[in-house]
């Protein structure tokens, strides 16, 4: 029973070509019993080729095949398989492939890339990894250790004689290496994309030396050993090698992170210590209640070994302004008494055996989202306290996508950016007739692009993800950094779940930041009001849809289901946020006609009283595993593990091979076929993006806040959106509903704004950071003067004390953060003094004559001196009329330089750049409801779009426009969106 070796899957990057669950059940088509996956400089795909070859009932070999140099020359000498016989051989390995990656020490002479550094790498590996090299210098090092063999490629007969001289003048045996690259001889044109497109070459560039053989195609094992039979003892030690090696699994228990305490009861009498502190600062005292739910949670807590992890988490957590622990966390008591989450999960009916039961064999997983501007400080700072050698962030695997994989296809046939472009137009346009083409190179480019979508292309970094381990991370892992520098694992996040790695997501939320800000801006308190969910004035807000701005409840889907529901309590606005999603589209509205009193019936009797929250309809995650507990009859177990796929990238795979179980259960409880049909196809909408009921609660909570804040605070919460750059939504949107809402906007001023823009009463200052072309270092300088050395008292003061460069000046000048400085000087003016005290400075620095002569002719003299410059030709000191005019320009370029600068207009819409079409006849976006039925024409400008396929795949978009008096929705259909 040969093994390939090597043998690639599409995880050798930008090179293999199989994918690891076609390889799986293809190798047991073909009879084999175990494979060993060695590809190239990395392990990445592991954890899949392990599930893979599970399912396929097939026992899977870890390894790797490196490349390796002679001393310190750049000639590449020869390659080395490395395969792991057990945990500690598979440490092993992860340890030199982190070394490779990082550079850690053993670098220079000792790096494992050179074969010295190998060499010695694997003498401190000793036998726990299986060692082959094609290499005979290598194996000179060899010389008579265990566990190192040659290595015969099928492919190379040539070699053969000099390899087995080798071998025997070291005292080493010979393994059979029958190498597999393909599925089929037409997967070698993929590798040549695949290289190509790695080497950001054209497949014609790419030499055969480069391929792998024509024949290392996967065959039986009856004809991979057909090379080797005149030498039958190189099979015999390929059966020994791959006996030997007996790493079944790459799970070896949970690694969860480690907290030190001197607690007498260890870190769970210390999680319980805090918890009920926790509860009596929220509560005031410890409720019954409360302290029977505490003992219940903690009870499976110690019982899992789960402590350290909680405390872990708290202490990260209080590291931060304001964070938003989501996810099932949030029906833990002890988490929101850590002040981890914030909902309170009695009051809000959440189901704490939804995040933990003693049934359930894997970790708690708690997501934490952070102001998005503190969030890298953190995550740095988590590495740092934890540190290197047990902390990493998770890695996650960039795959080509459909376009990307076209356009990579069509860059490697040699097409230039603009003819790709424009097929893709053609493409958009009739992708029938496009796709149909008989030109044979955009064929050949469609049908290969369509084989690398899904593969692997390179290493990026999770949103969030860090693991923290007690011991040496690089033991579990291999690290590596990526291309922007960040020490990753080279698992993704169900591959680092799959070793036993315990995930902590660290994630970044805009909103926080903004709820952050505006309450800073009204008063400095760190919660104005603990309770918005019980405020009216915040629960009438969202009932009526007025929510741009507002967390989670903007988007204009969820603003429409708002008013149309008219509910703006807290129970509804966690049922909205989680019906909402978008394969739930076809219910939402028989959820409203249900909700507004139309009468409706459950969908199968067995689900009585099951759905009554959301009248009957499925919406959150764990409904589907109470219908599948009460339909079909699964354990609590079982419905979990359905549930669990949901979230997992290939969502609906892995919910489809749940069905045929589903369905046999429900038929035997005497449900029809068609109610199945119906009840799978609702299960069916939560695949890819769906949340649990406590992670919709904690959402809620914030939307509240948030809420809540622009109920009673308009200013200080549209000017704290408006600094962290919104939502849903851009910053000329956030400035057209300001000023529907009443408030004033001003525009960045060096006299008065800070860094971010601030509101107070009815008015919203932009701050330095809205202007567009502005340096950092110029903000710093221009705050930093102003707070040492008072105010600026006129534009030359200005200059002299921060010297702005030129691209900084203009900036300045045409956002109009000049405009209060010197009343008498416009902004022509203005520029000139800076631009020309600047010229003098620096003409003096140089030993030259007057620098300023040039640029403000005729008062050279009175700049040198230190005076301020009157108006130039034409011009009087005098002040004229507010805003433009005041500015010396024209109100168009007032305007346009608005937009340039800031992003947006300030004291009008952006349409009045277009007189004409205002003055044109029009109904107004804000009486659209009253023009029901009829035909009308509107002017509006795009704030936000999303483009989608309609049937038979076919784009169309959804855009949402804005007039002077409102937004409106329009649906752009394929027809007219292609016009």
């Amino acid at each position: 029973m040969i093994i390939p070796l090597p043998l690639h899957t599409n995880y050798s990057f930008h090179f293999g070509t199989i994918p690891p669950a076609r390889l799986a059940a293809e190798a047991t088509r073909l009879g084999h019993t175990a494979l060993a996956v060695t590809d190239r400089e990395g392990i990445f795909g592991m954890p899949t080729f392990y599930e893979a070859a599970g399912k396929a009932g097939i026992r899977p070999i870890a390894g790797v095949e490196l490349g390796y140099t002679e001393g310190t020359s750049p000639q590449f000498h020869g390659n080395c398989i490395l395969l792991a016989k057990d945990r500690q051989g598979f440490s092993a390995i992860s340890r030199i492939l982190t070394e490779r990656a990082l550079c850690l020490p053993g670098d220079g002479a000792d790096s494992t890339s050179t074969m010295p550094g190998l060499a010695h790498a694997l003498e401190e590996a000793g036998d726990s990894v299986v060692a082959l090299s094609t290499g005979t210098r290598l194996l000179d090092t060899w010389r008579g250790q265990a566990g190192r063999y040659a290595l015969l490629s099928g492919a190379a007969r040539g070699s053969w004689r000099k390899l087995l001289a080798a071998a025997a003048a070291n005292g080493l045996k010979v393994v059979a290496g029958a190498g597999v690259s393909f599925l089929s001889p037409a997967d070698r044109e993929v590798q040549r994309l695949l290289v190509a497109i790695g080497k950001t070459a054209t497949i014609h560039e790419v030499d055969d030396s480069e391929l792998a053989p024509a024949l290392a195609c996967l065959a039986s094992p009856e004809v991979l050993a057909a090379p080797f039979r005149d030498l039958p003892e190189t099979i015999t030690n390929n059966e020994a090698v791959a006996e030997a090696c007996r790493l079944d699994s790459l799970f070896d228990g949970w690694h969860f992170p480690a907290w030190p305490t001197d607690h007498p009861e260890g870190a769970a009498g210390l999680l319980r210590d805090l918890t009920l502190a926790g509860t009596a600062k929220r509560l005031g005292s410890v409720p019954d209640a409360y302290r029977a739910r505490i003992d219940h949670e903690l009870g499976i807590i110690a019982e899992k070994g789960f402590a350290d992890y909680f405390l872990v988490v708290r202490d990260i957590v209080s590291r931060a302004s304001r964070t938003c622990g989501r996810g099932s966390a949030a029906a833990s008591v002890v988490s929101w008494a850590l002040e981890i989450t914030d909902v309170d999960p009695i009051r809000h009916s959440l189901y704490f055996e939804r995040f933990l039961n003693p049934g359930r064999t894997d970790p708690p997983d708690i997501d934490v989202d952070f102001a998005w501007d503190e969030r890298d400080k953190l995550l740095a700072d988590v590495v740092e306290s934890y540190g290197e050698a047990h902390t990493a962030r998770v890695a996650n695997h960039v795959t080509f996508r459909s376009r990307g994989a076209f356009r990579e296809t069509a860059r490697a046939f040699g097409l230039p950016d603009s003819e790709i472009g424009d097929h893709e137009r053609e493409l958009s346009h009739d992708p029938a007739a496009a796709a149909g083409t008989a030109d044979p190179t955009w064929k050949a480019i469609t049908e290969l692009s369509a084989r690398i979508v899904g593969f692997p292309r390179n290493i990026g970094t999770h949103s969030g993800g860090v693991v923290i381990v007690p011991g040496a991370l690089h033991d579990i892992v291999p690290l590596l950094k990526t291309g922007s520098g960040i020490r990753v694992t080279a698992w993704d996040k169900e591959g680092v779940e799959a070793a036993g790695l315990v995930k902590i997501d660290l994630l970044g939320n805009r909103s926080l930041a903004v709820v952050r800000d505006a309450t800073a801006n009204v008063a400095g308190s760190p919660d104005l009001c603990p309770r918005p969910e019980d405020d009216p004035a915040t629960v009438a807000l969202l009932a009526r849809g007025d929510t741009m701005g507002v967390f989670y409840v903007e988007s204009p889907a969820m603003r429409l289901l708002q008013k149309k529901t008219g509910a703006g309590d807290f129970a509804h606005l966690v049922i909205h946020s989680s019906i909402i999603r978008p394969a739930a589209n076809r219910y939402i509205n028989e959820y409203i006609d249900r909700h507004l009193g139309k009468a409706w019936t459950h969908i199968h009797p067995l689900l009585a009283g099951i759905l009554d929250e959301a009248h009957g309809l499925m919406c959150y995650q764990e409904d589907v595993s109470k219908v599948a507990v009460a339909l079909a009859g699964f354990t609590p177990a079982e419905a979990d593990g359905m549930r669990k796929v949901l979230s997992k990238k290939d969502a609906v795979t892995r919910l489809d091979s749940w069905l045929p179980k589903f369905q046999d259960g429900a038929r035997a409880r005497g449900v029809d076929d068609a109610k199945i049909a119906e009840i799978w196809d609702m299960i069916q909408s939560f695949a890819g993006y769906s949340f649990v009921k406590a992670h919709s609660a904690s959402y809620a909570k914030l939307s509240f806040r948030s809420a809540w804040l622009r109920a009673h605070h308009p200013a200080e919460f549209m000017a704290a959106v408006i600094s962290n750059r919104g939502g849903y939504y851009g910053i000329l949107a956030y400035s057209s509903e300001a000023r529907r809402m009443g408030l004033s906007l001003l525009p960045p001023s060096v006299e008065e704004s800070g860094r971010r823009a601030r509101g107070s009463d009815a008015t919203i200052r932009f701050g330095l950071e809205s202007i567009g072309g502005l340096s950092e270092a110029c903000m710093d300088r221009i705050v930093a003067e102003r707070g040492d050395g008072g105010p600026f008292a006129s534009v030359l003061d200005f200059a002299r004390r921060v010297w702005p460069a030129r691209d900084d000046a203009e900036a300045l000048a045409e956002a109009g953060a000049l405009d209060t400085l010197s009343p008498g000087l416009r902004r022509p003016a203005k520029l000139l003094c800076i631009l020309a005290h600047a010229a003098s400075k620096e003409a003096a620095l140089r030993g030259e004559a007057d620098g300023a002569r040039s640029l403000f002719p005729g008062q050279p003299s009175r700049i040198a001196s230190g005076e301020e410059p009157r108006e130039v030709a034409g011009q009087t000191p005098e002040r004229a009329e507010s805003g433009w005019k005041d500015a010396g320009i024209s109100r168009r370029t007032f305007l346009e330089g608005q937009m340039r600068r800031i992003g947006t207009t300030l004291s009008v819409h952006p349409l009045e750049l277009w007189p004409e079409a205002l003055a044109a006849p029009r109904i107004l976006a804000r009486d659209l409801a009253s023009h029901e039925g009829r035909v009308v024409r509107l002017l509006g400008w795009p704030v936000t779009a999303k483009e989608v396929l309609a049937k038979g795949e076919l784009p169309m978009e959804f855009v949402s426009f804005e007039d002077e008096t409102a937004i409106y929705e329009a649906v752009l259909f394929p027809e007219t969106y292609r016009r």
